[in-house]
């Protein structure tokens, strides 16, 4: 452990992201649901929804605070690691790991995340692959079942974020809104029928992933809505 943790001073004093994290925490009245389902030791997946770039930070509020050195988030490699602020914040609040959106070379895309569930860390994924333009729930990408199949064992707790594309929209200036965020952890998938020598299994494990995320949101929806 200790390998995707920030080593830089101002990551190891703790006190910047406990305060940043007790901030959002606060301004987006934070709701916290089923907790109990994260694991407080070894690997795991976190599979979220993915509206807007409040959730990582979303996330990592919601977790116990002893949990959150040994959590990373894969973020896209092309936007957050720039070797800017982006990636000086990222790394330094979310222990950000780097998924390309496109495979431009031979090496293996997961291969970070990979090394993450190896070294016991827990994973925050957004299986969609980008942010939903429309609140909608896209399809999920076979990876989150490529990971299954390599890490059975491995539990895969399903999330979904309720009112963060309202916080920092897609569009328009990116100045966070105080709104309202709940956030549901569901009950971990484990041991899913998948192969890494059969792709197909990968997307049917991805398909199942997002079934338990959208049965999440089902529950925030009043009667009558779709």
């Amino acid at each position: 452990m200790g390998l995707y943790t920030s080593r830089h001073p101002i990551a190891r004093i703790g006190l910047p992201s406990r305060l940043f994290l007790a901030f959002v925490r606060f301004y987006c009245r934070l709701e916290i649901d089923g907790i109990e389902h994260v694991p407080t030791s070894g690997a795991f997946m976190l599979a979220s929804n993915h509206a807007s770039h409040a959730d990582t930070a979303v996330i990592f509020s919601a977790l116990p605070r002893a949990l959150r050195k040994r959590v990373v988030a894969a973020a896209a490699q092309e936007y957050f690691f720039d070797n800017g602020f982006r990636q000086f914040i990222s790394r330094v609040l979310f222990n950000t790991i780097p998924v390309p959106r496109k495979i431009t070379t031979s090496a293996d895309p997961l291969r970070h995340v990979v090394r993450a569930l190896r070294e016991g860390y827990g994973v925050v994924l957004y299986p969609e692959g980008t942010r939903s333009r429309t609140g909608e729930l896209g399809p999920f990408r076979s990876g989150i079942g490529r990971l299954a199949a390599e890490f059975p064992d491995v539990p895969i707790i399903p999330v979904w974020l309720e009112g963060t594309a309202r916080v920092l929209p897609t569009k328009g200036l990116p100045i966070p809104r105080p709104v309202k965020v709940k956030v549901q952890f569901g009950e971990p998938l484990k041991n899913e029928q998948a192969w890494l020598t059969n792709k197909r299994t990968w997307k049917v494990v991805s398909n199942r992933v997002r079934d338990a995320v959208i049965r999440l949101r089902s529950r925030e929806q009043p009667p009558g809505e779709p």
